[in-house]
């Protein structure tokens, strides 16, 4: 014969049990049902760059379980393309994955030994092209080829990207940057300008840019190789 008054106290202490095990199997089902896997991958901001190929070589696709989604993986995986400065990767529920795209602004082409470098304005090589296309300044001086995504720590380097980047626009793309003997020279709007050794050239770039809001002589020689003194030459 059964004791009521024992079996009673046991149900009680099982229903916990069977509680617990049911929102367990409930939440192992969640995290693996095809509900909650990705559906669509949105992506946002790229125009120069292409996140596509680096999000599924990082094994993310369509099928994936959203919540297992390593979305910091995901954003260092499309940061591998030189276009992209930064890369931001969330999960909007139930099945859709947003990357979000900063990508690099070009500003110069900086000629190499062999071809021409299309420049982002933190230095960091976008493009390798055999001649420079237009819409930037271009530095004809010979420096070593590099590969895309490499940014040297070259000084040089580093002020004609400076000056690129104040200078970008309707100035900039008119300036072809050469070396003449020891010193950086360019020709705009018919000016033929002297910029002097290559150091201080964003500080070059300003007073540039005020100079040529002038009415200036026709063929006048601007000397901005000290921009707190420019000089005018007819």
């Amino acid at each position: 014969m059964i004791d009521e008054t024992d079996a009673e106290p046991r149900q009680r202490r099982l229903w916990p049990w069977l509680l617990g095990g049911a929102l367990i199997a409930a939440a192992a089902f969640a995290l693996h049902s095809p509900w909650l896997a990705v559906h669509e991958i949105e992506i946002v901001g790229a125009v120069r760059s292409d996140p596509a190929p680096l999000i599924a070589a990082a094994g993310i696709g369509e099928g994936a379980i959203l919540i297992w989604v390593d979305t910091g993986a995901v954003a260092r995986a499309v940061r591998e393309d030189p276009w992209v400065a930064d890369a931001r990767v969330d999960r909007v529920w139930p099945d859709r994955l947003v990357v979000e795209v900063l990508e690099r602004q070009p500003v110069a082409w900086i000629e190499g030994t062999t071809t021409w470098m299309l420049v982002a304005s933190d230095g960091t090589v976008l493009e390798i092209a055999a001649e420079p296309e237009g819409g930037y300044l271009q530095a004809v001086l010979a420096f070593p080829d590099l590969a895309r995504g490499e940014q040297p720590a070259d000084a040089t380097w580093n002020e004609i990207v400076a000056l690129a980047a104040t200078l970008r626009g309707d100035i900039g793309g008119a300036l072809t940057v050469e070396l003449r003997g020891s010193e950086l020279w360019t020709d705009v709007f018919g000016h033929p300008v002297r910029l002097g050794y290559p150091i201080d050239l964003a500080d070059k770039g300003r007073t540039l840019r005020a100079l040529l809001q002038e009415e200036l002589p026709p063929g006048a020689t601007l000397d901005v190789s000290s921009p707190t003194r420019p000089a005018i030459a007819p």
